[in-house]
């Protein structure tokens, strides 16, 4: 028997609203290939930045990306969707990665990379 496929309803990245749930799935689909992930330089100066700290590196901001959670809804920016995904990695800190989703070439842009409780 083949299991039947769950509709989802598309994401409509050019409306007015994008919730938090929708977010994350146009991310995480996003994320699965990393040829679709843009790290700005600031986002690696901040990594560079908090290594000496607690290392975050580029397998944690993509590990976010795919498993983590928005926390608060999206922002309308120039080019997209701004948002934060947050996910809890070495079991007592939370990290956020501040992305914006691009409407124009279906890819992600990394602005940070930053610890939570800092």
């Amino acid at each position: 028997m083949v299991d039947p496929k769950i509709f989802q309803r598309p994401v409509d990245l050019g409306r007015d609203l994008l919730r938090t749930d929708e977010a994350e799935r146009v991310i995480r689909q996003r994320a699965a290939d990393t040829k679709n992930v843009e790290f700005r330089l600031h986002a690696f100066d901040r990594m560079e930045e908090r290594e000496e700290q607690e290392a975050l590196n580029t397998e944690d901001a993509l590990d976010i990306l795919r498993t983590g959670f928005v926390l608060a809804a999206p922002e309308k920016a120039r080019n997209g969707w701004k948002c934060k995904v947050v996910k809890n990695i070495l079991g007592n800190r939370d990290a956020g990665v501040v992305t914006i989703i691009l409407t124009d070439s279906g890819a992600l842009r990394i602005l940070t990379v930053e610890w939570e409780d800092w």
